[in-house]
């Protein structure tokens, strides 16, 4: 029972046993007057009545008649909690008046908390729905900026200036709706530059690591409706075979191109025509077939003076130059049959190559590697033998054949993996404009390498990790913020043969 109605059933219970009263004590012998002056005329005037000592009348009596009421509506509870019905009256009713309980109407606005929750529920969830965008947006952009940094040059201050304000203010608002703006960016990956996964070789039967990188780096690219070319540097006669087998296998996009350093050097990636090499031969030598694969020329006095290698389809493979029974040159053919590189021995040590030929498929000099003191390392020349350049090393070759030639004039993201031994050399492709990325599979690739990585000695701000777990440890060890993500896990090819 409500309060209400509580104080409406005190004040109706009130009024009946008053009523009651009256009516007992108009039928009292020493009384006759009615206290609501029923059936009487108003303007009948009304005989004096007879008065009566308070003190002998307890009904005058405002205590005695309060604890009378107090004690029938007492009595009235309990006979209710008892289950008895109403409480019966001993004295006469009138007129069949009985006490009826009527409902208390509800106020109109009673249930309107209902609508304002459900307002409140529909603002939070929209609240959570609006941060959560927020922080992905705010995240994106932050990788976003993160990129121009790795691939706009060095000496574009201004942009990278708006870069890295954008990233601070960016780190702010991470800060102030997150609490905190320790989060790695997912990598940002543009469509609109060429990608490439560079390898120091292509490996004709590559480890299972090896492998599952070029898949996993293929197929994260395909989630993203992109497609990864590939860069090798060493030299290989067999690499353009090596490289359909990569294609069949499913480990690379059936539609993706190699770019190999010494086949465009050369210009075999020109698919110009080629004229297969001759043997030199004179009329006092003569040939001793030692092999379906091998022959030996032999001069007038027996002395060796070549021997001749062949594939197995009879193609010319490797030539090599003898005097006074000592290896003089070897030289090495392409799968044209045309001669690709010439190397020389030292004359006390056969086993040792003091200088190192690589020729045009028009067969003039490209290229020349000396292992000696007395010349620089590597010498460059143009078609009519005149010199480009000279390198101490091979990392300065490499670099200067990616900016120059290989990809000049090219937005370009570079991925290598971080054993790679031109690992450290290509991060200063990022001077020119280009973007370098590591990868790394597992956490026990180059301890050192990855030491510098993570203390920020390389300025490196993305890394692919192969698995969850190295991306986890990646995090975990980082000192600097890095946008890290993780391969598309591919257990099987992602094109079949």
């Amino acid at each position: 029972m409500s309060f209400f109605d509580r104080k409406k059933k005190d004040n109706d219970y009130s009024n009946d046993y008053a009523g009651d009263y009256q009516n007992e004590s108009s039928n009292q012998p020493q009384m006759n007057f009615d206290y609501n002056n029923q059936g009487q005329d108003p303007n009948q005037q009304q005989p004096q009545q007879p008065q009566m000592d308070q003190q002998q009348d307890p009904y005058n009596n405002q205590q005695n008649f309060q604890q009378m009421m107090d004690q029938q509506y007492q009595d009235f509870n309990n006979s209710q909690d008892q289950g008895q019905g109403p409480l019966q009256s001993n004295t006469q009713e009138l007129n069949g008046n009985y006490y009826e309980e009527q409902p208390v109407p509800e106020a109109e606005d009673t249930q309107d908390w209902k609508y304002t929750e459900d307002n409140l529920q529909n603002t939070l969830a929209q609240s959570e729905n609006l941060k959560s965008q927020l922080r992905h947006e705010l995240l994106a952009d932050r990788g976003y900026c993160n990129h121009v940094l790795r691939s706009v040059g060095s000496d574009q201050t201004e942009v990278r200036d708006n870069a890295a304000e954008r990233i601070t203010k960016i780190n702010a608002l991470l800060r102030k709706w997150f609490d905190t703006d320790e989060m790695a960016n997912e990598i940002y990956l543009d469509p609109n530059r060429n990608y490439f996964i560079f390898s120091d070789q292509l490996d004709a039967n590559p480890e299972n690591d090896v492998s599952k990188m070029w898949q996993q780096l293929t197929g994260t690219l395909a989630d993203h409706n992109l497609m990864a070319n590939a860069i090798s540097v060493a030299y290989d006669d067999q690499v353009n075979q090596t490289w359909m087998n990569y294609q069949n296998a499913g480990w690379v996009d059936p539609n993706s191109y190699l770019l190999n350093m010494y086949n465009d050097l050369q210009g075999r990636s020109m698919n110009m025509a080629a004229t297969p090499a001759e043997i030199p031969f004179e009329e006092s030598y003569r040939i001793q077939h030692v092999s379906d694969k091998t022959d030996k020329i032999l001069d007038s006095d027996d002395n060796l003076v070549m021997e001749v290698s062949r594939t197995a389809n009879q193609q010319l493979q490797v030539i090599r130059h003898y005097s006074n029974g000592k290896l003089l040159s070897r030289d090495i053919f392409d799968g044209n049959g045309v001669i690709s590189a010439t190397q020389f021995y030292d004359h006390h040590d056969p086993n040792k190559v003091v200088r190192e030929n690589f020729y045009r498929q028009d067969g003039t000099l490209v290229l020349i590697k000396s292992y000696t003191n007395d010349d620089p390392y590597i010498q460059l020349f143009t078609q009519g033998n005149v010199l480009i350049s000279t390198f101490d090393t091979d990392e300065d070759l490499i670099v200067w054949w990616l900016k120059n030639q290989a990809l000049r004039q090219m937005n370009a993201t570079i991925f290598v993996s971080i054993d790679s031994v031109y690992y450290k050399k290509l991060l200063s492709l990022r001077d020119s404009g280009f973007e370098v990325i590591p990868v790394i599979m597992t956490q026990g690739q180059n301890a050192k390498v990855i030491t510098d990585l993570l203390s920020g000695k390389d300025k490196v701000t993305a890394v692919f990790a192969g698995s969850d777990k190295v991306n986890s440890y990646l995090n975990k060890n980082s000192k600097i913020k890095m946008d890290i993500s993780t391969l598309t896990d591919v257990e099987t090819p992602v094109y079949k043969q």
